[in-house]
C-alpha cells in the first residue's frame, strides 16, 4: 500500500479574502480535517472520487433521529402497557388490533431503512 505522503510533492499557494479563509477554516474544523485535506477533498469530489461531509449538521441530525427513534419506541411500550391492561382481548374492537398491527408493520419497514441508510452513512465517513 502506498504511503498517503508519498505523492504530495507540489505545494500549492493562493491568497484569500479575509471571509474566505474564515469560511475554509469553519468548514474544516466542522468537518474535523485540516485545510489541505478540505481542499483535496474538494478537489476529489470535483473528479468524482470523493464526498465532504460537514460532520458537525451530520451528528446533529443523527442526534435528533435518535431522539425521534426513542419518543416512538416509548410510545410502542405505552400502546403495549396499555393492551395489557385487558383482562380480556374480547374487550377490545378488532379494528383496534388490525390498525395497530398495521401501523407497527409500517414502523419496522421504517426503521429497517432507517438502519440501511445510518449503514451507508458509516460507510461513506469511515
Amino acid at each position: 500500500m502506498k504511503d498517503p505522503q508519498e505523492n504530495k510533492t507540489h505545494k500549492i499557494t493562493f491568497r484569500l479574502k479575509a471571509q474566505e479563509a474564515k469560511f475554509l477554516d469553519d468548514f474544516a474544523w466542522s468537518a474535523g480535517i485540516s485545510r489541505s485535506d478540505t481542499l483535496r477533498n474538494l478537489i476529489r469530489k470535483i473528479q468524482g472520487d470523493a464526498s465532504i461531509i460537514k460532520t458537525d449538521k451530520l451528528l446533529d441530525t443523527l442526534s435528533d433521529l435518535a431522539a425521534e427513534q426513542g419518543r416512538v419506541n416509548n410510545n410502542i411500550n405505552q400502546l403495549a402497557r396499555h393492551a395489557n391492561q385487558y383482562s380480556k382481548v374480547s374487550d377490545l374492537n378488532p379494528k383496534v388490533f388490525v390498525r395497530f398491527n398495521t401501523l407497527l408493520t409500517r414502523y419496522l419497514d421504517f426503521q429497517e431503512d432507517m438502519n440501511r441508510t445510518f449503514r451507508k452513512i458509516y460507510k461513506s465517513i469511515s
